[in-house]
């Protein structure tokens, strides 16, 4: 599927055309602050974001309170009324903010902003009743397949199907955080789409920005990052994950680097610039008399010299020429013409 195909956003006409979808994830690196979470924000998409995205949770609806971080992660949960403040800015700012619910309340929640999409963490793909309501709210799903082997991913795809959904995208993703690039598995992005022919993109948790590049330049749909103002808030706030997160300038660099990948893309077909058409003349050889040639003499690789520019005849003409008899003399250097052969 080409990139230029994408249209899955139909109630959104700021799409792009010939490259991937840029996410930034803000998750829970704000720590709970609003005010870090609104500069993150506007730092996101002033470099480039195509959506900007937060995690929306209630911990007790999907942590066991037994679990030894379930109190940290408490301490990131960005309540109603903050939420509600920072959809309201971004909706006056023109900024795509969307989320990750990680359950009924917040999915629920998030309807009332109208987002653009969902998205799902690879710790849902399998939780079929969440996938089923927010598949229900009639917007796009990405979806990450983080710890997802092809059966998983078949499931997936299967309950959406059946569903009669077809917003469906699959984000290829590994779990590890960060990802070592040799675990990366890049070419997994085309293989989801050849055998469960939906769209498909990367959902990043390497460090820097070569996954995502590699990504962009074999059709990635979207591609999702890890976004933060400054890594030096991981001490901040241990349990979030500004550490592997990229900052401002690299995201602007990914942004460049998809737009290049669009202008560098073309077509399957061959097809010549205005500059190789003029070099087609100008740098191809052509053939011309090594010395004088006198007609009737047979002409042999001694005779000739395959110089720059083309002439009449072309290097690649000299075997349905060589050991033909010329009819005519032919001054030394000159270029050798149909017309000089015997009639």
């Amino acid at each position: 599927m080409p990139v230029e195909s994408f249209r899955l956003f139909p109630q959104w006409d700021g799409w792009p055309k010939n490259r991937p979808l840029l996410v930034a994830e803000i998750g829970v690196n704000h720590g709970n602050d609003l005010e870090l979470a609104w500069d993150m924000i506007c730092a996101a998409h002033e470099s480039g974001a195509d959506f900007v995205k937060l995690q929306s949770f209630i911990t007790s609806e999907f942590l066991h309170p037994s679990l030894p971080y379930y109190e940290e992660t408490t301490l990131l949960e960005l309540g109603p009324e903050q939420q509600s403040t920072l959809f309201q800015k971004a909706n006056k700012a023109g900024i795509n903010l969307i989320s990750t619910p990680f359950d009924f309340q917040s999915a629920d929640f998030l309807q009332q902003y109208d987002p653009i999409a969902y998205k799902v963490a690879s710790m849902d793909h399998n939780n079929f009743p969440l996938l089923g309501h927010i598949s229900r709210k009639g917007r796009p799903v990405m979806v990450s397949c983080g710890m997802a082997h092809t059966e998983d991913i078949r499931a997936i795809v299967n309950f959406f199907t059946k569903a009669g959904y077809n917003q469906l995208i699959l984000l290829h993703c590994v779990s590890d955080y960060p990802t070592a690039q040799d675990e990366m598995n890049i070419a997994a992005i085309e293989g989801m789409r050849r055998t469960f022919n939906v769209f498909t993109g990367l959902s990043d948790h390497s460090l820097g920005i070569a996954a995502s590049i590699q990504a962009a330049a074999l059709g990635a749909a979207v591609i999702e990052k890890h976004f933060t103002t400054d890594r030096r808030l991981q001490d901040k706030f241990p349990e979030s994950d500004n550490e592997m997160s990229i900052m401002p300038d690299e995201l602007k660099e990914l942004r460049c680097y998809c737009e290049q990948f669009a202008l560098m893309s073309g077509s399957c077909s061959r097809k010549l610039t205005k500059g190789e058409k003029l070099g087609r003349n100008n740098y191809r050889r052509g053939i011309y008399a090594k010395r004088e040639i006198k007609a009737g003499e047979i002409l042999t690789e001694k005779k000739v010299a395959f110089l720059r520019p083309e002439s009449e005849l072309s290097v690649a003409d000299w075997p349905s020429i060589k050991g033909k008899r010329i009819f005519v003399d032919v001054p030394h250097l000159s270029s050798i013409k149909i017309e000089d052969f015997e009639p």
